[in-house]
C-alpha cells in the first residue's frame, strides 16, 4: 500500500485517504458484477482498514468513495492531478476557471502575483499572464479578475455553478 493521500469530498468537506489507488484497483476486478450497494460497502470496508472512519458518518464516507471509484473507472481520480474535487464532483468535470483576453491582458501581472494556486504564469514571450493550470483553480473565485485593472480576466457567470450545486452535471 502507498501513503499517497486523496481528496474525496466527504458531506461537503475534503478528507485525505491513503490507499485509495490499490483498493480502487482492486475493487475494479469486480465491478462489473457486483451491484452498487455492495460496492459502497466493500470500498467503505477496505478504507477503513488503513483510515478513520467517524462513528455515524459510515453512509456518506461509503457514498463518497463510491463516486471516486467511479470516476477512477472512468479513467480519472479524485485527485485526478487537475485538483479535487467539489461538492464530490471531479475537478475536471467543472469548467470553472479564467479566461484571458491576450488583447487586452498588459502584463501588470496583479492577477499572478495574488493568485497562489498556479493558475497563472506569466509568458516573456507575450509579455502576458496566461492560464496554465486551470483546473488549480478554486471553484467560484474570480478574484483575480477584481484585481485586473484593464478587464482582461473573464470567469463563467456564476449561475454556472447551480447545477453543481443542485446535483446535475
Amino acid at each position: 500500500m502507498t501513503d499517497e493521500m486523496r481528496l474525496i469530498d466527504v458531506g461537503g468537506r475534503e478528507v485525505g485517504l491513503v490507499g485509495l489507488d490499490e483498493l480502487f484497483a482492486e475493487t475494479s476486478l469486480r465491478a462489473a458484477d457486483a451491484e452498487p450497494d455492495a460496492l459502497r460497502r466493500e470500498l467503505l470496508e477496505g478504507a477503513s482498514r488503513c483510515n478513520y472512519v467517524p462513528e455515524g458518518l459510515e453512509e456518506e464516507y461509503a457514498e463518497a468513495l463510491y463516486r471516486a471509484f467511479e470516476a477512477f473507472l472512468d479513467g480519472g481520480s479524485e485527485l485526478d492531478r487537475t485538483g479535487p474535487t467539489w461538492r464530490g464532483i471531479p475537478r475536471r468535470h467543472i469548467e470553472w476557471y479564467p479566461t484571458i483576453d491576450d488583447g487586452t491582458c498588459d502584463g501588470c501581472r496583479k492577477c499572478l502575483d495574488f493568485c497562489s494556486f498556479g493558475v497563472l504564469v506569466f509568458s516573456a514571450e507575450h509579455a502576458i499572464v496566461e492560464v496554465e493550470n486551470r483546473y488549480a483553480c478554486v471553484v467560484g473565485c474570480s478574484l483575480c479578475a477584481s484585481l485586473c485593472g484593464v478587464d482582461a480576466i473573464s470567469f463563467p457567470p456564476i449561475s454556472y455553478l447551480d447545477r453543481f450545486r443542485a446535483g446535475r452535471t
